[in-house]
């Protein structure tokens, strides 16, 4: 019988963590043709946060200040332009760097957030970068 419990322990456990996984991507927010124009800002290297193993992510202490833990191994270029009529700011991680031409409208799509107050979209997974 301890036997049946722990199986159905290890499941509750499984399910519990693919929920936690898709509950993150889910709180993402699609996007799609954002028109952004680059301004010229270097691109500058992604690091992901790091994650424990139910999803949450780990915080660590540098200097007195409490942080979350960022990979050691980038994952792609973090590009900045800004909104077409708004000038907000558009964040968006690709996998490779781009070289973008100054004052070149690009569409802007993938998942991410719309961070109100600090005016600006911040996307990370999925995302596409072309040209207008």
């Amino acid at each position: 019988m301890s036997e049946q419990t722990f199986t159905a322990e290890q499941k509750a456990t499984a399910l519990l963590r693919k929920a936690k996984q898709q509950s993150q991507t889910s709180n993402m927010t699609p996007f799609e043709g954002l028109v952004g124009v680059f301004l010229g800002v270097e691109p500058k290297a992604h690091y992901p946060k790091v994650l424990d193993a139910d999803g949450n992510k780990i915080k660590e202490t540098i200097n007195g200040r409490t942080q979350d833990k960022r990979s050691e191994t980038s994952d792609g270029w973090t590009h900045n332009l800004n909104e077409l009529g708004t000038g907000k700011i558009i964040q968006v991680v690709l996998p490779q760097k781009h070289e973008l031409k100054p004052l070149s409208l690009y569409s802007i799509s993938g998942l991410g957030y719309d961070i109100k107050n600090s005016n600006m979209y911040f996307l990370e997974k999925d995302t596409k970068l072309g040209q207008i």
